[in-house]
């Protein structure tokens, strides 16, 4: 996942509510995103559903297109593995430039790579751990609304099931 973060020094209240709408907003649209995929591979045979297919696959190529233009406008962000839960979130980083332990920051998590928008979460540095030549960084959210929590513990539910379900279909295949 590509992440990226910057200092946060104003208060979080300020900035809470149009952060919130477009966080909503962006956790919606990937959870319906995978709900229409679930279907399309439910239902392979019905017209409406191929046309379906058809339109959605033109959008993801037409939000490809504006990711990329949009990405090149944006401060590059940072392949990383980042373990994702409900309060807070962790990755490793062999980066020069880190956080200090307590720091306020914007955490952006690109969770869908054909999306330039990335989720955008108020959080606190929590810890700051070398770990064989890179740094551990974990961070606790903070001031998330409620539909915000919600509609991100339904994606890291959806995510952490299909890794269980990939991990079994690797297991048939071995």
């Amino acid at each position: 996942m590509l992440l990226n973060w910057e200092a946060r020094t104003d208060d979080v209240a300020s900035d809470r509510p149009a952060e919130d709408e477009k966080n909503e907003r962006l956790l919606r649209t990937l959870l319906f995103s995978q709900d229409l995929h679930h279907e399309h591979a439910d239902e392979s045979g019905d017209r409406v559903v191929a046309d379906l297919a058809r339109v959605e696959a033109k959008l993801d190529l037409l939000l490809d297109m504006v990711s990329t233009l949009s990405r090149q406008e944006q401060s590059p962000a940072v392949a990383a593995t980042v373990e994702l839960w409900l309060k807070g979130a962790s990755w490793s980083s062999a980066n020069d430039r880190l956080p200090e332990l307590g720091d306020r920051l914007w955490l952006s998590l690109y969770i869908d790579s054909r999306l330039a928008q990335p989720l955008r979460l108020p959080a606190r540095v929590t810890e700051v751990a070398g770990v064989a030549g890179s740094s551990r960084i974990t961070v606790a959210f903070e001031a998330l609304g409620e539909p915000v929590q919600d509609l991100l513990a339904k994606l890291i539910f959806r995510q952490h099931r299909r890794m269980i379900a990939q991990r079994k279909a690797g297991k048939r295949l071995e």
